[in-house]
């Protein structure tokens, strides 16, 4: 496994969290990976945690309204941000009972500035049609970091349905930016190797050779000899 990419891996992560351009971080390259994944999930706590008492206010507040005046409160006047923060504060059912109210191209918003480790049970209480139509959308906003950030919080059905509605295109650049343990392990299998030979024959075409790259390196020994078997026929 490559650490000057998993080292581009955080970079990427880093710029995304920051809102910066990836080349303002380019210094980082020789940052060893844990080093960085620690100091973005500092940056993240610190993120979530600075007024989390407000917002427990207003998420205790949150049970006393309709869930659709909440929606229009959330999309009018706080914010994809506030509310992806208010997310995992709020009971998952009345969460997810909310969300319904969301117009799609907000809840992909919010999505986006969501930290998925913060809102599992929320994220479980999602009716998968919901979080496979977001992860289409989201892919076409090039919100591949964020993408990343869920795949481990997905039951396998769900995460199997989104990878048939993805691009390989997307599939690679997700894969470069995955968490969790053993995630492009799971991808591989819930994929398909034929599906998977396909995404990394195509990825010199699409100028994502290092994600490519990245994928085979985070594969088992065994899944990369079955990459190299021939499709059955």
């Amino acid at each position: 496994m490559s650490a000057k990419s998993d080292t581009h891996s955080e970079i990427v992560k880093l710029a995304r969290l920051l809102h910066v351009e990836q080349d303002s971080l380019a210094y980082l390259g020789g940052v060893p990976a844990q080093d960085l994944r620690e100091y973005r999930e500092q940056i993240v706590d610190l993120l979530y945690d600075d007024d989390r008492e407000q917002l427990s206010r207003a998420a205790e507040a949150a049970r006393l309204l309709p869930a659709a005046t909440l929606a229009k409160i959330g999309e009018r006047a706080l914010g994809p941000l506030i509310c992806a923060h208010l997310s995992g504060l709020l009971d998952p059912e009345r969460a997810a009972e909310i969300a319904r109210h969301f117009a799609t191209e907000f809840l992909t918003e919010l999505a986006a500035e969501m930290d998925p480790r913060r809102a599992v049970a929320v994220i479980a209480a999602t009716p998968p049609e919901t979080v496979v139509t977001i992860a289409v959308a989201m892919a076409r906003r090039g919100e591949h970091v964020a993408m990343g950030r869920f795949v481990a919080h997905l039951d396998d059905a769900t995460l199997t349905e989104a990878i048939e509605q993805l691009s390989d295109e997307d599939l690679l650049q997700v894969a470069f930016v995955l968490e969790g343990e053993r995630a492009h392990e799971r991808m591989f299998e819930l994929a398909g190797a034929e599906r998977m030979r396909a995404m990394l024959a195509g990825a010199k075409g699409a100028h994502l050779e290092e994600e490519a790259t990245h994928l085979r390196d985070n594969l088992s020994a065994t899944q990369r000899k079955r990459l190299q078997a021939k499709t059955a026929k």
